[in-house]
């Protein structure tokens, strides 16, 4: 059920859904002040979450920065949310997440760490989809990477089931912490809080930043809306409202 309502809630706190439905209703209203509300209210939704300057100050805010001089641990999790199987094509799409999985293999290359975990299922609301582990195993496998290496959990449909099936691995394999745990710095706060919860022992390794730390800003950034930002600013919403919830029912 918790599963489900996430899917939903996700779509219900897009700005683009807030701004369609109060146009909707100001439209459908009879009383003119009413709607003139409503109207600079679903404009002022969607500048401010299309506005560079606005949503980069908050999400610099609130993505989880890197500790360079931290030893990393010979374990790395990886948390999925990064690929896709596109079953028509028969090929693994990425998404811009896709620096969770590059910058562990790298880190692997490089020796740093000895062992790597997938923990991702899927997604689907039907479950009909293949988890994402099944395939980024195969990947790595192309990589050249030894089946030795990787473990699987594909299991898992969300951050609380990733910590949940993550700990049970590591206690039946006996693997000592801390671990590495890897995913995107706007999502290490709950990551970092479930997984603690979970009694596992973990260092943060957060990729995939999408703020601007250099604040380099032009003059239409204060100004002109950008179709990109506003893609950051779902993202940084939809996590928000998954910390919040995350919180609410006990899970970090």
């Amino acid at each position: 059920m918790f599963f489900l309502l996430s899917k939903i809630l996700v779509i219900l706190i897009r700005p683009l859904c807030w701004s369609v439905g109060l146009l909707v209703w100001a439209y459908f209203t009879k009383l003119p002040k009413r709607r003139k509300k409503l109207v600079l209210i679903s404009l002022l939704i969607l500048f401010l979450a299309s506005n560079k300057v606005f949503v980069n100050e908050i999400t610099r805010a609130w993505e989880f920065e890197p500790n360079k001089g931290a030893k990393i641990p010979e374990t790395a999790i990886i948390l999925g949310g990064y690929a896709k199987f596109d079953a028509h094509r028969n090929l693994v799409q990425m998404n811009d997440a896709a620096d969770r999985l590059y910058f562990v293999v790298n880190l692997y290359l490089q020796k740093k760490i000895k062992r790597i975990i997938l923990s991702g299922g899927s997604s689907s609301v039907t479950g009909r989809t293949k988890p994402e582990a099944d395939y980024v195993y195969s990947i790595l496998i192309s990589y050249g990477i030894p089946d030795s290496v990787i473990i699987k959990e594909s299991k898992s449909r969300n951050t609380h089931e990733n910590a949940l099936n993550t700990a049970k691995i590591l206690k039946d394999k006996q693997i000592e912490g801390p671990v590495l745990l890897v995913t995107s710095s706007f999502h290490m706060r709950r990551a970092l809080g479930t997984f603690t919860k979970a009694g596992i022992a973990v260092k943060p390794y957060p990729v995939h930043f999408i703020s601007d730390y250099g604040r380099d800003y032009s003059l239409p950034d204060f100004f002109i809306p950008s179709s990109e930002v506003l893609f950051r600013f779902d993202a940084i919403a939809k996590e928000w409202v998954g910390h919040m919830a995350y919180a609410i029912t006990g899970k970090l």
